[in-house]
């Protein structure tokens, strides 16, 4: 997510959210979920706040909730819904304080944020580290952003050191010492707010002796054909987290992967909680756990 936007439009809702701008408009007729501004010329905008507004109805509405019973909240409701449903999703050490770290990143030490997370690293290893303290950590800063309890600036603060604990681990990793497995090409089509994901997705390929194209920042879709020019590889990891997947962008990559002889492309950090069936080059992961998972039965 760009940093010190003010107005969005029903795309950026869209792509953000992951909710189909079709279906926005018929929770704001019928549910009056968001009142949009409007150009002169008819066109809605939206603020900050009903930007997050629409990230927590999506929380809520991808974790069970009716979107009738979400729309009966106010605001207050369903900032505590929220809270309530993200909290009971912990799954953390009984010594693993999340609110007592988070308050060093709140007044942004970044000294004593890392400070307080370097046990953890160190008696667990960055991987076991990363999936079970530093992406919830990163999931809670997300959703206090969205509820009101941690600013913009917080929030990134957060998110920037983390992304500096997984550089540090990445550049400590040691070459492989065989043949590669296989060339494995990465491309971020998605926000930002996902980045430290994919960063982490690269160690994992790595560590496990894959050779990666890792180009950083956001690139179209259509980028893909000009690495493969460059430097043809076997697998492509597509960040898809927050990036509009309809029917025709699945197709899209299916399309590539079939011209290009891909062996496999792995959508990561995929919002969609139904499941579908995808063409047999194409595979999902949910979250960090499982695209090590995934990863493992790579060759």
């Amino acid at each position: 997510m760009e940093e010190g936007i003010n107005a969005f439009s029903i795309k950026d809702l869209e792509n953000f959210s992951g909710i189909k701008a079709h279906t926005i408009r018929i929770w704001e007729k019928r549910y009056k979920i968001l009142e949009p501004d409007r150009t002169d010329s008819n066109i809605r905008t939206y603020n900050e706040s009903e930007l997050k507004k629409i990230l927590n109805v999506a929380f809520l509405n991808r974790n069970g909730l009716k979107i009738s019973k979400i729309a009966r909240l106010d605001e207050d409701e369903l900032t505590q819904m929220v809270m309530s449903v993200s909290s009971s999703h912990d799954d953390l050490d009984q010594d693993f304080h999340p609110g007592k770290i988070l308050m060093s990143a709140i007044r942004f030490n970044e000294e004593l944020f890392k400070e307080s997370l370097h046990p953890y690293i160190k008696r667990k290893g960055i991987e076991e580290a990363y999936c079970r303290y530093l992406y919830p950590l990163l999931e809670k800063a997300r959703i206090l952003w969205q509820t009101g309890s941690l600013s913009r600036a917080q929030e990134q603060f957060i998110r920037n050191t983390i992304r500096q604990i997984i550089t540090v681990e990445d550049n400590l990793l040691k070459p492989w010492a065989g043949k590669p497995k296989a060339l494995v090409a990465m491309i971020n089509t998605s926000d930002n707010l996902s980045d430290n994901n994919f960063l982490f997705y690269k160690y994992v390929l790595k560590k496990r002796g894959f050779d990666v194209i890792f180009t950083g920042g956001i690139l179209p879709a259509s980028e893909v054909v000009e690495i493969y020019k460059i430097k043809s590889f076997d697998y492509l990891v597509v960040n898809s987290s927050a990036f509009d997947f309809a029917e025709k962008k699945i197709g899209y990559f299916n399309t590539i992967g079939k011209s290009l002889m891909i062996k496999k492309i792995i959508l990561t950090d995929y919002p969609e909680v139904m499941d579908k069936k995808y063409q047999d080059r194409m595979s999902v992961t949910r979250d960090p756990d499982s695209f090590i998972r995934f990863v493992e039965g790579l060759r």
